[in-house]
């Protein structure tokens, strides 16, 4: 659920970024600079010919600059972290006119603040990002019956775990509710190591589990289907906290059947400590605090579509139902988690807050200094302000 001047204003000035559309390999291929007006899909359909590919987004419609500066979790990311992680370059337009560059040696803190900081800083337009040699993947999705609960959410704890995690393999299990058709339990499948004729191990016990239908295959692309976002809960992962959020989901879905097109989704994804402990000093996102426990995460995130504007409301009142109502219960079981990934959040949710106390005040003190007088805090409305 995209909400009103996320990256738009009525009546003021929008900015069209689309004509920043550079793709250059530079230092021998090793890296890539990107316009930030590009799209993934446009990025990888000038890099997969080469075998190259960046920690970039796995849908293909989502744009360079704002997936970046939202931290932007990858198929790549359990083996090289947060795709702004990846990122050894920021040319940035401050809100004085100035052009600088953000690098680890050249306004570092600046660096470091754009690495999950959002559009607070200034405008972004232009990232030289590392590249890494990928040729096939292997992929795909599977359909289950939601009869089959119970073994799936045990394959994807067991899949999602501290040690051993194979940093190859990515899945996103989605809980969904299609209008006037069925509910179904969906995996999708990414492996970005070497092909292979058979599916991979790291998803045996996804395979295990019965299925409707499938279409996994070799691919050549890190793209995906494009999907609307709502917001997102962060949650330690055990059987409890799946099983809960199922229900909730279940429970919820009767009051939204009725919506023309209406599709009610809740997705699990894994954030184990592969990707969130992989470079927590460099960035903003709230991982160095010294009182995490090194225990794996899943991003529970809710999705919805429907067919007609009429319905906005309401639908809308319902998905911060559901929100309300699986925090609560989090919250009984002490199984929060305070980071919230910026990408998904709604407008009613506060991710910079949850960088914690020492990233908020290293995000404030970048906005004194290379934003003075708070013109992207206080007249830019969309997007996530750092705290005044």
């Amino acid at each position: 659920m995209f909400h009103a001047q996320a990256s738009n204003i009525a009546g003021g000035v929008t900015l069209d970024l689309r004509d920043l559309n550079e793709i250059t390999l530079v230092n021998g291929n090793a890296d890539v600079r990107l316009g930030v007006g590009l799209t993934w899909g446009e990025v990888y359909s000038q890099l997969d010919p080469l075998g190259l590919t960046v920690a970039g987004g796995r849908i293909a419609s989502v744009g360079v600059g704002g997936y970046i500066v939202g931290g932007g979790l990858s198929f790549l990311s359990p083996k090289v972290g947060f795709a702004a992680d990846t990122v050894s370059k920021y040319e940035v337009v401050l809100a004085n006119g100035t052009l600088v560059e953000a690098t680890a040696t050249q306004n570092s803190d600046l660096l470091r603040a754009l690495r999950g900081g959002g559009n607070n800083l200034g405008i972004v337009t232009r990232v030289t990002m590392k590249t890494h040699t990928q040729g096939l993947m292997w992929g795909g999705t599977m359909m289950h019956p939601t009869t089959t609960l119970h073994n799936h959410l045990l394959a994807f704890i067991d899949f999602n775990k501290a040690t051993g995690y194979d940093e190859n393999a990515s899945v996103i299990t989605s809980l969904v509710y299609y209008y006037g058709i069925s509910h179904t339990i969906s995996t999708q499948m990414a492996y970005t190591g070497p092909p292979s004729s058979s599916p991979p191990a790291a998803f045996s016990n996804f395979l295990s589990v019965p299925w409707v239908t499938t279409n996994y295959a070799r691919v050549n692309t890190m793209r995906n289907v494009t999907v609307e976002a709502g917001a997102s809960i962060p949650a330690v992962c055990n059987l409890q906290v799946l099983g809960a959020a199922y229900q909730i989901w279940w429970d919820s879905h009767s009051s939204v059947q009725n919506i023309p097109g209406i599709v009610w989704t809740m997705t699990f994804q894994p954030l184990p400590p592969s990707i969130y402990n992989r470079n927590p000093t460099t960035n903003s996102l709230g991982f160095n605090s010294p009182s995490r426990s090194n225990r794996p995460l899943v991003v529970i995130q809710l999705i919805a579509s429907w067919a007609s504007s009429l319905d906005d409301a309401f639908v809308r009142t319902k998905a911060r139902e559901l929100y309300d109502s699986l925090t609560s219960e989090l919250v009984a079981k002490s199984a929060t988690d305070p980071w919230v990934y910026l990408n998904y959040a709604a407008d009613w949710q506060d991710p910079i807050t949850g960088y914690g106390t020492g990233n908020v005040a290293a995000l404030q003190a970048a906005r004194t200094k290379y934003d003075p007088n708070g013109v992207f805090t206080s007249r830019v409305p969309g997007g996530f302000k750092i705290p005044v």
